[in-house]
């Protein structure tokens, strides 16, 4: 009987024990499990923020090319730009480093979802800042271009202007050029009782008279008015010698200089005048001998002379 109760007693024992062995095993494989389901699901969370990084990085480097084209335009804005980019490179590195890590655990996985969080925010503001920027650039491209037209039309209404005061002046300047309606020519000899007499021959002739009247001009301004007498020889020479006054005058209608004989000023007062000019040098040739009168580099009267 005491037997038979051992037996029973140490069959409970047993039976316990294998009941106790198999909560233990499945206890551990549990754990087992559990653990296993987490390591995969980090990883798999891991993965889609490397996903995400990347994405990111990616459209940050985009954004970050776009944005430089306008550095150098507001010192402002210059300074919220770098600002941004440093804080990005800076989170961005971080985030790397977390995600680059072989074994990452919850609360790092936690940590680099927030920084990526933040990451996306900050590119988002710098997104806006492009759009900003941009409409800013559009609106400036737009008065620069209002701007560029108005100036254009000034330079036309400048240029026509300018063109009108040309016009008005040459104008003036052509009303108050005198017209010399004939200029008379002589070669003449003086008597012994200081009278002048004309001559036909070159041998006989002592010098030229050059007479002329101006007729009247109201727009030509009072005061000393010079007339330049251009002396012409047969053979197509200006008769000039300097210590009689001789010299060079600018013309009207080239750019170079003319030569002229004689000078002669008058005290203008509007009103007609008879002007003569006397010349006695270099009269030697046969021939026809031209006179020209300038005034303020144009030719207001000529005459002429032959003489045998």
């Amino acid at each position: 009987m005491e037997s038979n109760e051992k037996g029973t007693v140490s069959k409970k024992i047993y039976f316990a024990t294998i009941v106790l062995l198999i909560a233990l095993n499945c206890g551990t494989l549990y754990l087992l499990y559990s653990t296993s389901e987490a390591k995969t699901d980090v990883i798999v969370q891991k993965t889609a923020l490397e996903k995400d990084f990347k994405n990111l990085s990616d459209t940050l480097d985009v954004k970050k090319t776009e944005i430089e084209q306008y550095i150098g335009r507001n010192e402002e804005m210059d300074k919220t730009i770098a600002a941004n980019q440093m804080l990005i490179d800076r989170e961005k590195k971080e985030i790397a480093g977390l995600l680059h890590k072989g074994n990452l655990t919850a609360a790092e996985l936690s940590k680099a979802k927030g920084m990526i969080a933040m990451y996306e925010a900050t590119i988002a503001d710098m997104t806006k800042q492009i759009g900003e920027l941009t409409a800013q650039n559009h609106q400036l491209n737009n008065q620069n271009m209002e701007l560029a037209q108005v100036l254009d039309q000034e330079r036309v209404n400048t240029a026509h202007l300018s063109d009108i005061n040309k016009n008005l002046s040459q104008k003036v300047e052509t009303g108050s050029l005198l017209q010399l309606a004939k200029v008379d020519v002589e070669a003449i000899k003086k008597r012994h009782n200081g009278k002048e007499v004309a001559v036909k021959r070159v041998k006989a002739a002592e010098e030229l008279r050059i007479s002329f009247e101006t007729g009247g001009n109201k727009v030509l301004d009072p005061g000393v008015l010079s007339l330049y007498v251009r002396i012409i020889n047969p053979k197509g020479e200006t008769i000039a010698v300097a210590d009689q006054g001789s010299g060079t005058i600018p013309t009207a209608d080239s750019p170079n200089p003319v030569q002229y004989s004689k000078k002669a000023d008058i005290d203008w007062d509007q009103k007609n005048k008879k002007v003569v000019v006397y010349w006695n040098q270099n009269i030697s040739d046969p021939g026809t001998y031209k006179v020209q009168v300038y005034q303020k580099g144009y030719v207001v009267g000529e005459g002429a002379v032959k003489l045998i």
